[in-house]
């Protein structure tokens, strides 16, 4: 479980960092399916994700994570078991365009140089993301510039942790994949790290 969760963290991040750099253009991220390869000190690994219209999917290692903030909750999702497990989330923490409307965000992005990224060109960037003056969060990301500056890379600000956004497809998502099978077991959910939310389970609208 512990390896399920820090999967689901560095993937989380990689997510959240990217739709934020990308608010300038959000119109590209309203439907969209891609493969995701993460690199962290553990090793390598591909994962697939799938976004539409703020609903996030996200399949790795045989567990499936769908995130609703419309329905501010998150599920965990075991297929070989045929369960799930359900938690709150803290949407002032994950919402994307809550952040994007809160005045006292600032997003700044600063240039870096011109790269290729799996075959696309793209201009990698420093993003700061700032909350009333201090620092939240820092890392890098890179533009497909063929793709209508979608990002396509994500790395932390100590390089430890890249994403590779691989195989992009848009608008190819049915909003079946943001819905947990209705013969699914709900399971009790175990504490999660800090930042991704709290509260108690609840039932499923």
């Amino acid at each position: 479980m512990k390896k399920i969760l820090g999967t689901v963290v560095s993937l989380f991040v990689a997510v959240l960092f990217v739709g934020v750099a990308f608010a300038v253009n959000m119109s590209t991220l309203k439907n969209y399916s891609a493969d995701m390869e993460t690199t962290t000190k553990q090793g390598t690994f591909t994962s697939k994700i799938f976004y539409k219209d703020t609903k996030t999917r996200m399949e790795s290692k045989g567990s499936i994570i769908i995130m609703r903030t419309d329905k501010k909750v998150m599920w965990m999702v075991q297929p070989e078991q045929k369960s799930y497990m359900e938690m709150a989330l803290d949407i002032n923490k994950q919402d994307i365009q809550s952040k994007l409307q809160d005045p006292n965000i600032k997003v700044d992005k600063e240039f870096v140089a011109n790269d290729v990224v799996d075959k696309h060109p793209a201009k990698k960037y420093h993003m700061t993301i700032t909350t009333n003056g201090k620092k939240e969060q820092s890392g890098f990301i890179w533009e497909a510039t063929d793709l209508s500056n979608f990002p396509v890379k994500y790395e932390s600000e100590d390089k430890k942790t890249s994403t590779v956004w691989k195989n992009i497809k848009t608008n190819s998502v049915s909003d079946s994949a943001f819905e947990v099978p209705a013969d699914y077991k709900k399971m009790t959910m175990p504490s999660m790290p800090e930042g991704m939310g709290g509260g108690s389970s609840r039932k499923r609208k």
